[in-house]
């Protein structure tokens, strides 16, 4: 398995990986003294079904170009005898998030060679690419229904410093937590 970085010309082969997971466990989000004393993340089982964030609207790999200047952006992809196991997207700072941090925007493994450390050296290609640009923190988004990226992300040594009970209006994931991880590089 060899971690490559790609030009935009290969996105639609990116774009073919699947980020889809099936979600059997939520974070549920647990105020402790009524907030006071913090918040406690409680892993629960919830009723099973599959999430896709290339279904959502402006989601999807390809609909990128409309909003980003992806020129500047970071693409990797892991090949696995030829064929795209993985891919990761890192974004250079962007207005509404913390200053002087790169942004891993997209981080995924097709289903079948998941848990097997495609997706920490995806990771680690792109935390060499923003430290290589000056870039002091790498930040990622998540939400509470996507608890193996969340154990992922700790495990790897990001913190979470933000939890956004309603950081979604769209109707489709208007009931999740946005949740902010942050790692020093």
């Amino acid at each position: 398995m060899q971690i490559q970085q790609i030009d935009l010309s290969k996105l639609s082969e990116y774009a073919k990986v699947s980020i889809a997971f099936e979600v059997k466990t939520k974070l549920q989000i647990c105020p402790i003294n009524n907030g006071l004393g913090g918040l406690q993340l409680v892993e629960r089982p919830c009723r099973s079904y599959v999430k896709d964030y290339d279904l959502l609207p402006d989601c999807h790999p390809l609909s990128w170009k409309k909003q980003f200047d992806l020129d500047a952006w970071g693409l990797f992809i892991a090949l696995e005898n030829d064929i795209y196991v993985g891919g990761a997207a890192v974004a250079p700072e962007m207005a509404g998030f913390k200053r002087g941090a790169a942004n891993l925007w997209d981080l995924r493994v097709q289903p079948d060679a998941r848990n097997k450390g495609i997706g920490g050296k995806l990771l680690e290609a792109v935390r060499l690419w923003s430290k290589e640009r000056g870039y002091r923190t790498l930040m990622v988004e998540t939400q509470n229904v996507n608890t193996p990226a969340c154990k992922f992300y700790s495990n790897k040594g990001f913190v979470l410093e933000t939890i956004d009970l309603h950081g979604y209006g769209e109707s489709l994931v208007e009931d999740e937590a946005k949740l902010m991880w942050y790692m020093d590089i």
